[in-house]
C-alpha cells in the first residue's frame, strides 16, 4: 500500500485547484491528481483515491449552470465511500449529504486553498485509520477464500460443475469472512457497550432484537421505544416469501429507575444496593424481566426493555410502507441479539408453580448440612 494519501481532485477549471495542490504537495504526506468532470469513475478505480475534493457544477452549451458533481458525489457514496471535500462556488446546491462528519463544504474564494487544506488535514488521522480497517479485511478475504476453495472442490470434482462450484465458494467465503472478522474482534479491547448495534439495520426484514420508535416520538425519552421479540424467521421475506404474521411481538421501553421498580428488589432506594444490583445485573444481561439496553449517542438513551409490559406492532406500520408509524433506528448484532430471546423465554416460559413453604426446606437442607458435618471425623 502506497504510504502517501491520494488526493482526487475533480474540477473542469484544474487551474482553481492549483493553490491548493502545491499547498498539500508541499509536505511528503500527499498525492494529487486531478481530473474533469466525466473522468473521475476511471480515476476513481484506477487510483482508489483517500479523499475527493469535488467541484459540483460547471456552465453548460446554453450558458445555464449544470451540476455533475452531485452525481458523482452519489457515485462516492455508494460505490467508494470516503471523505469527501466539496469545494464550490455554489455550495448552496449541495443539501442530501452536507451534515455527514466525513463532508466538509468549502466555498471557493480567496485564500480558501487554505480551508480546504485544514479539512484534508482534519480527516487525515481517519482516513489512515480506513485505509488500516481496509487493508485488514482485504487479508481476512484472502484467507477465507483459500480455506473454502478446496471444500468446494471435494463437494463438486467435475469441471462440469464449475457454477456450482463457484456459487458455493460464494457462499461459503461470505460466511467465513463475516467469522473471521466476527473472531478477530474478540481478540481486542472489550466492546463499548453501543457496539452491539448496527445503525442502519442491515436487513431489510424486521429482526428480533430491533429497537422501534414511534414515528414522532423524542429521542430523549425511553417511552418512544420498542423492542422487537418475535422470531426472525417468522419476518423473514427472502426468497420471496410472506413473513408468517402480520403483527409483531414488542417490549416496551422504560428508564432504568422504572425498570427497577418492576422487580421484585425493595431496596432500590438505597445507593449501596443500586450500585451492587447494577453492576450484578450488566454481566448477566438482564434482571427478572427487564433487559438493559445501552445508550446510542444521537439514536436513543440508555433505557430497559420490560418484558412484563407487551404490545403488538402490525408489520405494515413499520418503515417502507404507506402508514409508517414506527422507525427502525437500530438493529442488535449477534449474539446479543439472542439475549432477548432468552431473557424472554425465561419470563413467558416457566412453569407457573404455586408458593411453596421454603423457609422449612431450607432448614431441611441445612440439616443435611450439619449431618455431614457431624459425621466427618468418625471414619
Amino acid at each position: 500500500m502506497n504510504d502517501k494519501l491520494t488526493i482526487l481532485f475533480v474540477e473542469d477549471n484544474s487551474d482553481s485547484v492549483q493553490p491548493v495542490i502545491r499547498l498539500l504537495q508541499s509536505t511528503p504526506v500527499y498525492q494529487c491528481e486531478v481530473k474533469d468532470f466525466g473522468e473521475e469513475e476511471a480515476a476513481i478505480e484506477a487510483s482508489i483515491p483517500d479523499i475527493v475534493v469535488l467541484d459540483l457544477t460547471t456552465e453548460g452549451r446554453d450558458g445555464e449552470r449544470e451540476t455533475p458533481g452531485l452525481a458523482i458525489m452519489d457515485r462516492v457514496w455508494e460505490h467508494r465511500f470516503c471523505p469527501v471535500v466539496v469545494y464550490t462556488a455554489y455550495p448552496e446546491v449541495f443539501v442530501e449529504h452536507r451534515d455527514h462528519p466525513f463532508v466538509e463544504v468549502v466555498q471557493k474564494g480567496a485564500r480558501k486553498e487554505h480551508d480546504v487544506q485544514k479539512a484534508i488535514e482534519n480527516f487525515r488521522p481517519h482516513v489512515e485509520a480506513m485505509r488500516g480497517v481496509e487493508a485488514n479485511i482485504r487479508r481476512q478475504f484472502a484467507t477465507a477464500v483459500r480455506d473454502v476453495v478446496p471444500t468446494a472442490f471435494n463437494v463438486f470434482p467435475e469441471d462440469s460443475d464449475f457454477e456450482k462450484r463457484n456459487d458455493i465458494i460464494t457462499r461459503l467465503g461470505r460466511r467465513r469472512l463475516a467469522a473471521l472478522m466476527d473472531e478477530l474482534s474478540r481478540r481486542g479491547e472489550p466492546l463499548a457497550s453501543w457496539e452491539q448495534y448496527l445503525t442502519p439495520p442491515i436487513s431489510g426484514d424486521i429482526r428480533l432484537g430491533d429497537i422501534l420508535r414511534r414515528r414522532g416520538g423524542p429521542q430523549g425519552i425511553p417511552n418512544s421505544y420498542f423492542v422487537v421479540l418475535a422470531p426472525s424467521c417468522d419476518l423473514d421475506t427472502s426468497r420471496g416469501q410472506s413473513p408468517k404474521v402480520d403483527r409483531i411481538l414488542v417490549a416496551r421501553c422504560c428508564s432504568f429507575k422504572e425498570g427497577l421498580q418492576s422487580t421484585s428488589r425493595k431496596d432500590i432506594k438505597k445507593p449501596k444496593k443500586i450500585k451492587e444490583l447494577i453492576e450484578d445485573i450488566l454481566p448477566r444481561g438482564y434482571f427478572e424481566n427487564i433487559v438493559p439496553i445501552p445508550a446510542l449517542p444521537g439514536h436513543f438513551p440508555r433505557m430497559v426493555a420490560n418484558l412484563r409490559k407487551l404490545g403488538f406492532v402490525p408489520l405494515n406500520r413499520i418503515r417502507g410502507n404507506t402508514n409508517v408509524r414506527f422507525d427502525v433506528v437500530a438493529s442488535v448484532d449477534s449474539p446479543f441479539r439472542e439475549l432477548f430471546a432468552w431473557a424472554y423465554m425465561r419470563i413467558a416460559c416457566r412453569p407457573g408453580l404455586p408458593d411453596r413453604d421454603y423457609g422449612k426446606w431450607c432448614e431441611e437442607i441445612q440439616e443435611d448440612f450439619a449431618e455431614v458435618a457431624g459425621g466427618a471425623g468418625t471414619e
